[in-house]
């Protein structure tokens, strides 16, 4: 019986080492991948012409997420509501020295191309000479569902353009952009 209680002991001693504590489970590691053609409107853009990409993704197909700390990459995102949803996620790559912010205060899964969400992108990247273009608060991003895309808590997959992207004095444009983060708080 002495053995008995020496065995049973120590295990019982290693619960807590086994994380079968008290704590909650841990948050899921955001991830993300985006694809945009950063493009000249015919105005005045000094970095007009190159396609920014982070992952692998289009309208059709989620190919390749890059997950948060992955290659030094660092994807912070949230994507909560129900029926209606606010997304805001952040991607720096230090290896492009490129930096995406994303906003979009209400957008349901009913958006499309003619009836599209409004939102807010910033963007710099070594292609822009570090300078970081803002999307014209008068002509706001335009964000939309197509194929399997679609929002859901914690995750998003949209189609985006942005007419003008500013930056002292110039505007270029982002055209046909998709985008896609899961594993998002809310």
């Amino acid at each position: 019986m002495r053995l008995a209680r020496l065995s049973f002991v120590p295990v019982l001693g290693l619960l807590p080492l086994l994380g079968l504590g008290c704590s909650g489970a841990e948050p899921p590691t955001p991830r993300g991948a985006y694809k945009m053609n950063f493009a000249d409107p015919g105005i005045d853009c000094s970095a007009p012409g190159h396609i920014a990409t982070l992952g692998e993704v289009t309208d059709i197909q989620k190919v390749r997420l890059v997950t948060d700390n992955e290659d030094s990459v660092s994807v912070d995102c949230s994507v909560s509501g129900s029926g209606t949803f606010a997304v805001s996620a952040v991607t720096k790559n230090p290896a492009e020295a490129s930096e995406i912010h994303v906003k979009i205060d209400a957008i349901s899964p009913a958006a499309t191309r003619d009836a599209p969400a409004t939102g807010s992108i910033s963007f710099s990247s070594a292609r822009t000479g570090g300078q970081t273009f803002y999307s014209d608060p008068a002509t706001p991003c335009k964000f939309w569902f197509e194929n399997k895309q679609g929002v859901d808590a914690g995750k998003i997959w949209v189609g985006f353009e942005c007419p003008a992207m500013l930056n002292e004095g110039e505007i270029c444009q982002l055209r046909l952009g998709v985008l896609a983060f899961d594993s998002c708080g809310g």
